[in-house]
Protein backbone atom coordinates (compact mmCIF):
# COMPACT_ATOMS: atom_id res chain seq x y z
CA UNK A 1 0.00 0.00 0.00
CA UNK A 2 1.32 3.13 -0.94
CA UNK A 3 1.79 5.83 1.82
CA UNK A 4 -0.12 8.91 1.86
CA UNK A 5 3.06 11.23 3.06
CA UNK A 6 3.50 13.67 0.46
CA UNK A 7 6.78 15.08 0.12
CA UNK A 8 7.27 17.72 -1.68
CA UNK A 9 7.09 17.72 -5.69
CA UNK A 10 10.23 18.40 -8.19
CA UNK A 11 9.53 20.31 -11.16
CA UNK A 12 10.54 18.30 -14.27
CA UNK A 13 12.95 20.76 -16.22
CA UNK A 14 13.90 19.23 -19.54
CA UNK A 15 11.68 19.35 -22.46
CA UNK A 16 11.75 15.28 -22.44
CA UNK A 17 11.05 15.02 -18.99
CA UNK A 18 7.89 17.36 -19.28
CA UNK A 19 6.68 15.47 -22.34
CA UNK A 20 7.13 12.27 -20.00
CA UNK A 21 4.96 13.71 -17.31
CA UNK A 22 2.23 14.97 -19.47
CA UNK A 23 2.14 11.58 -20.53
CA UNK A 24 1.20 10.20 -17.21
CA UNK A 25 -0.47 12.64 -16.21
CA UNK A 26 -2.80 12.18 -19.07
CA UNK A 27 -3.12 8.00 -18.93
CA UNK A 28 -3.68 8.73 -15.22
CA UNK A 29 -6.60 10.72 -15.87
CA UNK A 30 -8.15 7.85 -17.94
CA UNK A 31 -7.81 5.39 -15.07
CA UNK A 32 -8.76 7.93 -12.51
CA UNK A 33 -11.91 7.94 -14.39
CA UNK A 34 -12.10 4.36 -15.52
CA UNK A 35 -11.43 2.62 -11.87
CA UNK A 36 -11.42 5.66 -9.33
CA UNK A 37 -8.28 6.33 -7.05
CA UNK A 38 -8.17 3.74 -4.99
CA UNK A 39 -7.26 0.70 -8.06
CA UNK A 40 -4.76 2.91 -9.76
CA UNK A 41 -1.09 2.57 -8.30
CA UNK A 42 2.07 4.31 -10.18
CA UNK A 43 3.06 0.74 -12.03
CA UNK A 44 -0.30 1.01 -13.70
CA UNK A 45 -0.02 4.30 -14.78
CA UNK A 46 3.77 3.74 -15.61
CA UNK A 47 2.41 0.92 -17.74
CA UNK A 48 -0.65 2.92 -19.63
CA UNK A 49 1.93 5.39 -20.41
CA UNK A 50 4.93 3.84 -21.66
CA UNK A 51 6.76 5.65 -18.98
CA UNK A 52 9.49 3.95 -17.06
CA UNK A 53 8.60 3.34 -13.79
CA UNK A 54 12.00 4.74 -12.65
CA UNK A 55 11.04 8.61 -14.08
CA UNK A 56 7.57 8.61 -12.89
CA UNK A 57 9.14 8.19 -9.05
CA UNK A 58 11.88 10.62 -9.72
CA UNK A 59 9.10 13.49 -9.83
CA UNK A 60 5.96 11.43 -7.63
CA UNK A 61 7.22 9.70 -4.62
CA UNK A 62 3.93 7.79 -5.00
CA UNK A 63 0.47 7.86 -6.84
CA UNK A 64 -0.78 10.58 -3.93
CA UNK A 65 1.91 13.15 -4.85
CA UNK A 66 0.92 12.52 -8.69
CA UNK A 67 -3.11 12.96 -7.61
CA UNK A 68 -2.32 16.20 -5.81
CA UNK A 69 -0.30 17.85 -9.05
CA UNK A 70 -3.08 16.98 -11.28
CA UNK A 71 -6.12 18.31 -8.77
CA UNK A 72 -3.29 21.77 -8.67
CA UNK A 73 -3.78 21.92 -12.12
CA UNK A 74 -7.49 21.37 -12.78
CA UNK A 75 -7.94 24.28 -9.70
CA UNK A 76 -5.86 26.48 -10.87
CA UNK A 77 -7.55 26.50 -14.21
CA UNK A 78 -10.57 27.05 -12.20
CA UNK A 79 -9.02 30.26 -11.25
CA UNK A 80 -7.99 30.86 -14.68
CA UNK A 81 -11.73 30.61 -16.04
CA UNK A 82 -12.58 33.11 -13.50
CA UNK A 83 -9.53 35.87 -14.64
CA UNK A 84 -10.73 35.51 -17.59
CA UNK A 85 -14.40 35.70 -17.78
CA UNK A 86 -13.98 39.13 -15.92
CA UNK A 87 -14.09 41.69 -18.43
CA UNK A 88 -17.64 40.24 -18.98
CA UNK A 89 -18.85 41.28 -15.89
CA UNK A 90 -17.63 45.16 -16.23
CA UNK A 91 -20.62 47.21 -15.36
CA UNK A 92 -23.30 44.21 -13.95
CA UNK A 93 -25.25 44.32 -10.86
CA UNK A 94 -23.36 42.65 -7.89
CA UNK A 95 -26.45 40.14 -7.61
CA UNK A 96 -25.89 39.17 -10.95
CA UNK A 97 -22.75 37.96 -10.22
CA UNK A 98 -22.14 34.86 -8.25
CA UNK A 99 -25.24 33.11 -10.27
CA UNK A 100 -22.73 33.24 -13.37
CA UNK A 101 -19.69 32.51 -11.28
CA UNK A 102 -20.97 29.38 -10.22
CA UNK A 103 -22.19 27.95 -13.31
CA UNK A 104 -18.81 29.14 -14.97
CA UNK A 105 -17.01 26.53 -12.03
CA UNK A 106 -19.42 24.14 -11.81
CA UNK A 107 -19.50 23.32 -15.48
CA UNK A 108 -15.74 23.21 -15.49
CA UNK A 109 -16.38 20.13 -12.66
CA UNK A 110 -19.14 18.70 -14.91
CA UNK A 111 -16.87 19.09 -17.98
CA UNK A 112 -14.16 17.79 -16.06
CA UNK A 113 -14.34 14.01 -14.41
CA UNK A 114 -11.08 13.92 -13.33
CA UNK A 115 -11.43 17.14 -11.39
CA UNK A 116 -14.20 16.52 -9.59
CA UNK A 117 -12.95 12.99 -8.43
CA UNK A 118 -9.68 14.77 -7.03
CA UNK A 119 -10.73 18.12 -5.71
CA UNK A 120 -14.72 17.74 -4.45
CA UNK A 121 -14.75 14.05 -4.06
CA UNK A 122 -11.33 12.54 -2.60
CA UNK A 123 -9.40 13.31 0.70
CA UNK A 124 -6.28 14.96 0.40
CA UNK A 125 -2.96 14.82 2.05
CA UNK A 126 -2.33 18.24 4.32
CA UNK A 127 0.22 19.52 1.56
CA UNK A 128 -2.12 18.50 -0.94
CA UNK A 129 -4.60 20.64 0.65
CA UNK A 130 -2.70 23.76 1.73
CA UNK A 131 -2.18 24.42 -2.00
CA UNK A 132 -5.50 23.70 -2.67
CA UNK A 133 -5.92 26.79 -0.39
CA UNK A 134 -3.57 29.16 -2.08
CA UNK A 135 -4.96 28.52 -5.30
CA UNK A 136 -8.75 28.81 -3.96
CA UNK A 137 -7.34 32.17 -2.33
CA UNK A 138 -6.12 33.25 -5.61
CA UNK A 139 -9.50 32.33 -6.99
CA UNK A 140 -10.86 35.04 -3.81
CA UNK A 141 -8.35 37.60 -5.07
CA UNK A 142 -9.68 37.37 -8.62
CA UNK A 143 -13.34 37.50 -7.60
CA UNK A 144 -12.44 40.59 -5.57
CA UNK A 145 -10.80 42.58 -8.75
CA UNK A 146 -14.25 41.36 -10.45
CA UNK A 147 -16.46 43.17 -7.79
CA UNK A 148 -14.08 46.43 -8.31
CA UNK A 149 -15.50 46.47 -11.49
CA UNK A 150 -18.87 46.59 -11.16
CA UNK A 151 -21.97 48.86 -11.48
CA UNK A 152 -22.13 50.06 -8.52
CA UNK A 153 -18.70 49.41 -7.56
CA UNK A 154 -18.28 46.78 -4.75
CA UNK A 155 -15.26 46.91 -2.16
CA UNK A 156 -15.57 43.44 -0.90
CA UNK A 157 -14.29 43.44 3.06
CA UNK A 158 -9.96 42.40 3.05
CA UNK A 159 -10.11 41.46 7.04
CA UNK A 160 -11.23 38.65 6.98
CA UNK A 161 -10.93 37.57 3.15
CA UNK A 162 -14.42 37.47 2.96
CA UNK A 163 -13.69 37.39 -1.03
CA UNK A 164 -11.86 34.01 -0.12
CA UNK A 165 -14.63 33.07 2.25
CA UNK A 166 -17.69 33.63 -0.55
CA UNK A 167 -15.58 31.38 -2.67
CA UNK A 168 -15.38 28.22 0.12
CA UNK A 169 -19.15 28.92 0.47
CA UNK A 170 -19.88 27.95 -2.75
CA UNK A 171 -16.78 25.23 -3.39
CA UNK A 172 -18.74 23.47 0.05
CA UNK A 173 -22.16 23.51 -1.62
CA UNK A 174 -20.16 22.01 -4.90
CA UNK A 175 -18.87 19.16 -3.03
CA UNK A 176 -22.35 18.32 -1.47
CA UNK A 177 -23.95 18.29 -4.53
CA UNK A 178 -20.54 16.11 -6.19
CA UNK A 179 -20.97 13.73 -3.22
CA UNK A 180 -24.86 13.10 -3.72
CA UNK A 181 -25.20 13.28 -7.64
CA UNK A 182 -21.60 12.32 -8.68
CA UNK A 183 -21.42 15.59 -10.59
CA UNK A 184 -22.89 19.33 -9.61
CA UNK A 185 -26.64 19.64 -10.42
CA UNK A 186 -28.57 22.89 -11.56
CA UNK A 187 -30.59 22.61 -7.97
CA UNK A 188 -27.06 22.31 -6.38
CA UNK A 189 -26.06 25.37 -8.24
CA UNK A 190 -29.04 27.14 -7.72
CA UNK A 191 -28.92 26.83 -4.12
CA UNK A 192 -24.88 27.98 -4.48
CA UNK A 193 -25.83 31.18 -5.97
CA UNK A 194 -28.38 31.69 -3.40
CA UNK A 195 -25.98 31.54 -0.37
CA UNK A 196 -23.69 33.49 -1.85
CA UNK A 197 -25.72 36.46 -2.37
CA UNK A 198 -27.21 35.75 1.39
CA UNK A 199 -23.82 35.81 2.78
CA UNK A 200 -22.60 39.36 0.34
CA UNK A 201 -25.97 40.89 2.16
CA UNK A 202 -24.38 39.69 5.39
CA UNK A 203 -21.01 42.07 4.60
CA UNK A 204 -21.38 44.36 2.18
CA UNK A 205 -22.29 48.14 3.59
CA UNK A 206 -25.78 49.22 3.48
CA UNK A 207 -25.42 51.65 0.91
CA UNK A 208 -24.05 48.91 -1.78
CA UNK A 209 -26.64 46.26 -1.16
CA UNK A 210 -29.50 48.57 -1.14
CA UNK A 211 -28.16 49.98 -4.88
Amino acid sequence: MESNNTPRLRRPSQLRTQERVARAISAAEILLIERGPEEVSIPDIAEASGVPRASLYQFFANKYQLFAAIAEQHLSQVCETVRQAAPAFVGMHWRDVAPVLVRAASSYYNQHPVAGILILGWPVSRESYLAQEVTIENIGYEVRQIFKTLQPAITIPEDPDTATMLVEIAFGMMRFGYYRDGEISEAIMEQAAHACVGYLKEILAPDQIAN
